[in-house]
């Protein structure tokens, strides 16, 4: 898969109906996203709920084999004497204790450490269906671009005891140096106030990739209910000819007092006939708050 990104930052007019015309240089510079001198941190004591698998013993009962004991927890015989080391395998006795390692289809290898990535405290709205949809802003701080980004949003009761955590992800895979990208998640049947949620970034690691793929060459802004709804529709361009006829994403996000309000990713369909497959065209909708800015995001898959 290869990807990349490029963003452009919109500032909304006062009208319901405004339409920007296109930069004049559409590698448009990114403006980085102010981040608090200190960070919003979960309480030191707790954390995300998420399950993890972990190994655990089994007492030797009378007449057992090691192979029999193998077939029971589904694992190697291999993996099996592997983690028990001087086990003597042909002779075993009653009460030994042996450690059973996860099931082979539940390994997974030691989770790198992410790298350090600037957020911004999370900023929830409410839904219809009495859940929350939360976002939080993440700069790419490191000199290099990262990829699979991903946050648990931990819900706190009124104790300060942790009762739900819901992982999300950014709408695009890389984050180059410099650029802010919001990560939202669907948290559904909580109800909390702000000061009951914050967020742990899970993972975040370097990319290959450095340079853009594709640029938003042009674009439009049309505003309506009350700056609630904004139209966004435009042209993008791939750098490299070898690549066209991959899979475009466009991404809009809208911004009240610099928090994410909304976010909206377009995606091509290189199966449809267009006369024109460079452009796009999409609404982009306010979880409230009227829209202030809005910022395009292009990637190449």
């Amino acid at each position: 898969m290869i990807a990349a990104g490029c963003n452009i930052q919109l500032d909304s007019g006062p009208s319901p109906t405004l339409t920007i015309a296109p930069p004049e240089n559409p590698y448009q510079s990114t403006t980085k996203t102010p981040v608090p001198e200190t960070p919003t941190l979960p309480p030191p004591t707790v954390e995300p709920i998420i399950a993890t698998p972990t190994p655990f013993t089994h007492i030797v009962q009378p007449d057992e084999t090691l192979y029999g004991i193998a077939v029971k927890y589904d694992v190697s015989l291999d993996r099996l004497v592997s983690v028990n080391p001087g086990l003597d395998s042909r002779l075993l006795t009653v009460g030994t204790e042996i450690i059973i390692p996860l099931a082979e289809e539940e390994y997974r290898p030691p989770t790198p450490t992410p790298y350090a990535l600037a957020m911004e405290e999370s900023v929830c709205y409410p839904t219809a269906d009495q859940g929350l949809y939360c976002y939080a802003l993440v700069e790419n701080n490191q000199e290099f671009s990262v990829e699979n980004i991903s946050i648990a949003f931990n819900i706190f009761n009124a104790e300060q005891e942790l009762v739900k955590s819901q992982i999300g992800f950014p709408p695009l895979n890389t984050l180059f140096p410099g650029q802010s990208i919001p990560v939202g998640a669907l948290i559904p049947n909580v109800q909390a106030n702000q000061n009951q949620i914050s967020t742990t970034l899970l993972s975040a690691y370097p990319s290959n990739l450095q340079d853009p793929l594709v640029v938003i060459t042009e674009y439009n802004l049309e505003y309506s209910q009350g700056d609630t709804i904004a139209r966004v529709s435009g042209r993008f361009k791939i750098l490299h000819e070898e690549l066209l006829g991959g899979e475009t994403w466009i991404v809009g996000i809208g911004y009240a007092q610099g928090k994410p309000v909304a976010l909206r990713k377009w995606i091509s369909n290189t199966d449809r006939e267009q006369s024109d497959p460079f452009t796009f065209d999409f609404l982009l909708y306010s979880l409230g708050p009227e829209i202030e800015q809005i910022e395009l995001f292009s990637e190449l898959h």
